[in-house]
């Protein structure tokens, strides 16, 4: 009996610790995706995190005090092989000063089963910042870059507004660049009217797309022709550490005067009038007045129908000729981008909002189709990868999106 009694409070001693053997510990990785980078270059820093399933994590991220600081989504990776969970923890960090800055250690608090809490110190790490090379200068934006115009249409009525977006896109701090001088470029003739630029983060190949948007209202002073040249801006590309120019298309759009020429043409014959001596039937004018009715109460409800779509998103592009535009253009260096244009166009017109200046992820955030976001996201991966891909099945994929 005592030896009994001995056995069971030795094993009520050691079950503990052979729980907590079995049981595997909570693992913490922090990670950069480079140690050393340009003034202004990206660097990605993850934090994995192996917990049980049962397990929650949230993480409270330091100050990043030298960097700009953008929040990429956390991912719930593969399994550990223990059968433990991994999520990651992401931030897209562009340092603003040269020199070693460090990262700052900080705090991950672990929610178990019945809401208990455990917090988890998480160690800091260091980011080796060179400067720029010589003779680059100090406003020179870092990172891969394009900027694309799109014009709201290719034609005005003088006395209008024509809507214009200039876009600079890539992963580079676009947040600063300059704003883009249209008055000088565009000349008295056509007066310009800009609204706040915004800034949004996308993420592409794991790593942040970073989207800076200026949207114009372009007024011209006179009917004619108004031409400019592509807008350029310079950059450095990590990867040459040479200074690269990114190159726009041009602007050319036609203004004209409005009045009765302008106004369709039929395109059937006329008829023959009636001899005066012959009598003139009825039943012509009655049916012409039926019609009539008719055609004005489908014009009403027309009318209001595009009132409301205009209210809801004015100067939507038709998806129409922004395909047909991406269509043409097919083989060269734009198409990838006037493709995407057409998709968010076919978006815009399902779901009456703007989504040209938006990311796949704030357009997925609206409510827009997974075919949409999926195809946007292919078309950011061919147009900022610089690789050939398979543009006749994204093409034949933005053709069964906008059902054309």
């Amino acid at each position: 009996m005592t030896r009994a009694l001995g056995l069971l409070v030795a094993w009520l001693a050691l079950a503990p610790l052979a729980l907590a053997q079995e049981a595997p510990p909570l693992r913490i990785r922090v990670k950069l995706d480079r140690e050393s980078v340009l003034l202004h270059e990206q660097v990605v820093m993850s934090l994995e995190i192996v917990h049980p399933p049962d397990a929650r994590a949230s993480w409270e991220p330091p100050p990043f005090d030298g960097f700009w600081a953008e929040r990429l989504t956390t991912r719930a990776l593969a399994d550990d092989p223990s059968g433990l969970h991994r999520t990651e923890f992401r931030r897209a960090l562009f340092p603003t000063r040269a020199g070693t800055l460090e990262i700052a250690a900080s705090r991950l608090t672990l929610e178990g089963e019945g809401g208990a809490e455990q917090e988890v110190p998480v160690p800091g790490a260091s980011v080796r910042v060179r400067p720029l090379p010589a003779g680059v200068p100090p406003e020179t934006l870092v990172g891969a870059l394009e900027i694309h115009l799109v014009p709201g249409d290719d034609r005005v009525r003088l006395g209008k507004s024509l809507p214009l977006t200039i876009e600079l896109a890539g992963d580079a701090n676009v947040w600063d660049a300059a704003v883009p001088a249209l008055e000088q470029a565009l000349g008295p003739g056509v007066e310009v009217f800009a609204e706040a630029p915004r800034v949004t983060i996308g993420e592409t190949g794991g790593r942040a797309t970073t989207r800076r948007t200026f949207r114009y209202a372009l007024v011209p002073s006179s009917a004619g022709r108004v031409r400019m040249e592509p807008l350029t801006i310079s950059y450095l590309d990590p990867k040459t550490g040479k200074v690269e120019l990114a190159k726009s298309e041009a602007l050319a759009f036609d203004v004209f005067e409005g009045g009765a020429a302008d106004e369709p043409r039929s395109a059937f014959k006329k008829r023959v009038a009636l001899s005066s001596e012959e009598p003139w039937p009825l039943w012509p004018f009655l049916l012409l007045g039926l019609a009539g009715i008719g055609f004005g109460a489908a014009f009403v409800g027309y009318a209001r129908r595009v009132d409301r779509a205009h209210a809801a998103a004015p100067g939507l592009l038709s998806p129409r000729s922004a395909f047909d535009a991406a269509r043409a253009a097919r083989g060269s260096s734009e198409f990838h981008a006037l493709l995407a244009r057409a998709v968010r166009a076919g978006v815009g017109a399902r779901h009456k909002f703007d989504a040209q200046p938006l990311t796949s992820n704030e357009i997925a955030a609206r409510g827009a189709e997974r075919e949409a976001v999926d195809l946007l996201e292919a078309l950011d991966r061919a147009r900022f990868a610089r690789r050939s891909a398979d543009d006749e099945s994204l093409l034949e994929r933005a053709r069964a999106y906008l059902a054309l």
